[in-house]
């Protein structure tokens, strides 16, 4: 069995490196292998971020599992693509673990546009330019509309019934102890589906939003328990 790390896009992808790092950390104390790869136009990859797709995103994972037995993890919209991934191929995915997944995609792109308007208010600047010309300013990277637009089509509740894995765990990142409405839809139609599933709350920061100074053991420990 493989295990393959799904990054988050944009800023959280930044945000989230210290979790990845330390999670891959915990892999190593039993002797396991977390494989975390970059995308095409993002990390250390080559290619442009501004020719990002849907589909180049999921040419890169298929690239990266290349027909083998794996176990796929992933945070925040790396979680999405991992769950889209298994709705569209017949693949040797056999788990997925969903850390803080986007279910919405609509409602992530109001979000990601939403702090961009924020940013330039205070910082007095325009992502106008970039607008007019089919590309948008999100946080500093030049995102092409067509990427915006299938990433608003993504809806997991409606996907769900093309998933082809043995299991999901899903994680909700919260100080609340109750799980919030979409992942409580998620499960329940897993369930419905006759897919195994498990969830866990974890108490932390949104570690996705901020480069915090965090400690990730109890989340690394119950996402490798899940693995185990």
């Amino acid at each position: 069995m493989r295990y393959i790390y799904c990054h988050p896009l944009f800023d959280e992808r930044k945000c989230a490196h210290r979790f990845s790092y330390q999670l891959s950390k915990a892999f190593e104390k039993y002797d396991l292998q977390l494989e975390r790869f970059d995308y095409r136009g993002t990390g250390e990859e080559e290619g442009q971020f501004c020719d990002v797709t849907m589909n180049s995103l999921r040419n890169d994972l298929s690239k990266i599992i290349d027909g083998d037995k794996v176990c796929l993890i992933g945070t925040r919209f790396g979680a999405t693509l991992a769950f889209d991934y298994c709705c569209r191929s017949e693949s040797n995915v056999h788990t997925l673990v969903l850390v803080e997944p986007v279910v919405n995609g609509k409602t992530y792109t109001e979000y990601l546009f939403k702090k961009q308007r924020l940013k330039d208010l205070m910082t007095g600047n325009s992502s106008e330019s970039l607008k007019n010309n089919c590309f948008y300013n999100l946080e500093g990277f030049k995102t092409n509309k067509q990427l915006i637009q299938q990433v608003e089509q993504v809806q997991l509740n409606e996907a769900i019934h093309r998933i082809k894995v043995n299991g999901v765990f899903i994680v909700q990142i919260s100080t609340s102890s109750r799980i919030n409405s979409e992942y409580e839809l998620l499960t329940k139609l897993l369930l419905k589906n006759g897919i195994r599933f498990g969830v866990e709350i974890v108490n932390l920061p949104v570690f996705w939003e901020r480069i915090p100074d965090g400690n990730y053991s109890m989340l690394s420990k119950y996402i490798m328990e899940w693995c185990r």
